[in-house]
């Protein structure tokens, strides 16, 4: 899992890797002989750059909206990154925390995000969710105890 893989920076590196170095992490893991994918973090706000030289090497990308504000445009920006990266599975990267505003997610924005993702599980866009946790789990705020509550209620759910 390459975490905070890609950046944002128009000018300088665009990646942690060339795309030579990644494609020789690729070789290496062909070649163990039990399949390993490379998944990415890769945020909303990349849509723009050109990365196309390391999509190809990638096999599952984690789609995250980084200001809640853009969580109506989800679906719009699932589509933009089908088409950069058409052979790479995706999943959808979901957070409890706005570290822009430095609150936590308004519980209508979580439900949509949510409600979204369940949605395009079901349609077989994405394979999964995931939720940032690690730094707010336990710290009181109302979108962890939501998605918990949300998890309880549709965790069963056969897509």
């Amino acid at each position: 899992m390459l975490d905070d893989f890609f950046s944002s920076k128009k000018e300088g590196k665009k990646a942690v890797f060339t795309a030579e170095e990644l494609g020789q992490i690729r070789q290496e893991l062909k070649s163990i002989g039990t399949r390993l994918d490379i998944l990415a973090t890769y945020y909303t706000q990349l849509l723009d750059l050109d990365l196309s030289e390391y999509l190809k090497l990638i096999d599952v990308l984690t789609l995250w909206t980084w200001r809640s504000a853009e969580i109506p445009d989800i679906e719009k920006n699932l589509s933009r990154l089908d088409r950069l990266a058409p052979n790479s599975r995706k999943m959808l990267g979901c957070y409890l925390y706005d570290f822009d505003l430095r609150k936590s997610v308004a519980i209508p924005a979580m439900e949509q995000q949510c409600e979204t993702g369940l949605r395009l599980l079901k349609q077989k866009r994405i394979e999964g969710l995931i939720f940032l946790s690690n730094t707010v789990a336990d710290l009181g705020f109302e979108s962890v105890e939501w998605t918990r509550n949300w998890i309880r209620k549709v965790g069963e759910t056969r897509v």
